[in-house]
């Protein structure tokens, strides 16, 4: 049976979630004018049916936006920007295969509290790596593997 994890991310990986241009700008404080100059720059890309058909985005191209958007807001040029952006897209993807490898088990230890199991050590599999989460904060532990 497919984990509650396994399912969320196999929805953000193979997102059929799609959104209009109307509900992207919307939503990330974007024009429509602006939307449509990245994609015809080839910096962001919507799914079309047939031609002048209701441009839709995915989960990716929100994101992407939305960075576009950050780095535009910071003062860079639209260039820079989207070369910042495909440079914290590379950096995402690696955190995301850190997650994807490493996670073995969430759980929530009470009210403010909750722990993270990153699996064994590589060359110590007898030790297992954690982090305890607690009041907002974040501490890492090495202990003995539990069984």
């Amino acid at each position: 049976m497919e984990s509650l994890t396994q399912r969320f991310r196999r929805l953000f990986v193979n997102s059929n979630l799609r959104i209009s241009m109307t509900e992207l700008a919307k939503e990330t404080g974007v024009s429509p004018r602006q939307i449509r100059y990245w994609e015809r720059k080839g910096y962001i890309h919507s799914d079309q049916d047939a031609e002048n058909a209701n441009h839709r985005f995915g989960l990716v191209t929100v994101c992407r936006v939305i960075t576009i958007k950050y780095f535009l807001d910071q003062g860079y040029t639209l260039a820079k920007a989207v070369e910042h952006e495909q440079q914290h897209r590379l950096t995402m993807k690696i955190f995301r295969q850190f997650l994807a490898d490493r996670i073995e088990n969430i759980q929530q230890v009470d009210s403010s509290s909750g722990e993270v199991d990153l699996g064994p050590l590589d060359d110590d599999p007898t030790q297992e790596v954690c982090a305890l989460i607690k009041d907002g904060q974040t501490s890492i532990h090495l202990r003995p593997r539990r069984q």
